[in-house]
C-alpha cells in the first residue's frame, strides 16, 4: 500500500499502485495519476540492464522503467530523492 497520499474523493490514505505512475484509492477506487518531475534515469523499452553483483550505483533524482525493461540488480542500487536516501535491492520476476 502506498500512504502519502490523500483521496480527494473519500479522504482515504490507502492506496494500490495501479501502474503507469498511476494509484487506486483502496476505499472508494478512484483512479489517480501521480505527478511528479521528469526522472532523472529512464531505462526505456526493450531495454536490457544489468547492474552487476559487485555495482554500488547511487543515482540522485528518480527513476523511471518502463513495462518491457529487462532491469537486473543484482548488487547496490542507492536512490536520493528529495534528500532522502532510499536503497532497494530488485530481482527481475517474469510471469
Amino acid at each position: 500500500m502506498i500512504k502519502p497520499y490523500e483521496c480527494t474523493q473519500c479522504g482515504s490514505t490507502d492506496f494500490a499502485d495501479a501502474g503507469g505512475s498511476r494509484v487506486r484509492c483502496s476505499f472508494c477506487g478512484s483512479l489517480f495519476a501521480v505527478l511528479t518531475g521528469d526522472p532523472k534515469l529512464t531505462i526505456n523499452k526493450g531495454a536490457k540492464v544489468v547492474f552487476g553483483k559487485n555495482a554500488n550505483v547511487e543515482i540522485r533524482g528518480s527513476v523511471q522503467i518502463q513495462d518491457g525493461a529487462d532491469v537486473d540488480i543484482q548488487g547496490k542500487v542507492t536512490v536520493l530523492k528529495d534528500g532522502k536516501k532510499q536503497e532497494f535491492k530488485l530481482k527481475l520476476i517474469r510471469e
